[in-house]
């Protein structure tokens, strides 16, 4: 009896050792939220420019909902297939009036946009108001949503 109940609590004796949950990531502060998402965003634009696929398949979430000024919406799928044919082109994109508001691992950033972009055979060039979000993923952060909406032509 006492070799069963010895060998029993050999067993179990490691038990909560095994059961320990890896260390939680760090949440980060509001100021290193911000210079971090500030960053990924200047990737993101130059990957858009660029036309980097690549580099824009790890920036996007894989849920991304991406909302044109037109109000058409795209999925990480979509913006990146319509990119690969040619369909949308970036020719330049310009972030100003940025406001940050920090969530913990989530981010909703809003401010004003120039776009000048390709759609077809197309060049259109406008301003808008932008929102976009950024989710903090295994440490790294992703760009999850973005939505504009253009601003009327200045007379």
């Amino acid at each position: 009896m006492r070799t069963t109940l010895l060998f029993c609590a050999a067993l179990v004796a490691p038990a909560p050792v095994f059961a320990q949950q890896a260390p939680a990531q760090k949440t980060p502060t509001r100021a290193e939220a911000i210079a971090a998402t500030n960053e990924a965003d200047t990737k993101r634009i130059d990957a858009m420019v660029k036309g980097d696929l690549a580099a824009l398949e790890t920036i996007f979430t894989k849920d991304l909902t991406y909302t044109h000024s037109s109000g058409k919406s795209d999925t990480k799928e979509s913006l990146l297939e319509a990119m690969k044919t040619g369909a949308t082109k970036y020719l330049a994109v310009t972030l100003s009036e940025k406001k940050h508001q920090v969530y913990g691992n989530t981010v909703i950033v809003t401010g004003l946009t120039e776009v000048k972009v390709k759609a077809g055979e197309n060049e259109v060039a406008f301003k808008a108001r932008f929102t976009e979000v950024w989710t903090r993923q295994k440490g790294e952060w992703r760009f999850a949503a973005w939505q504009t909406t253009r601003l009327p032509e200045a007379k």
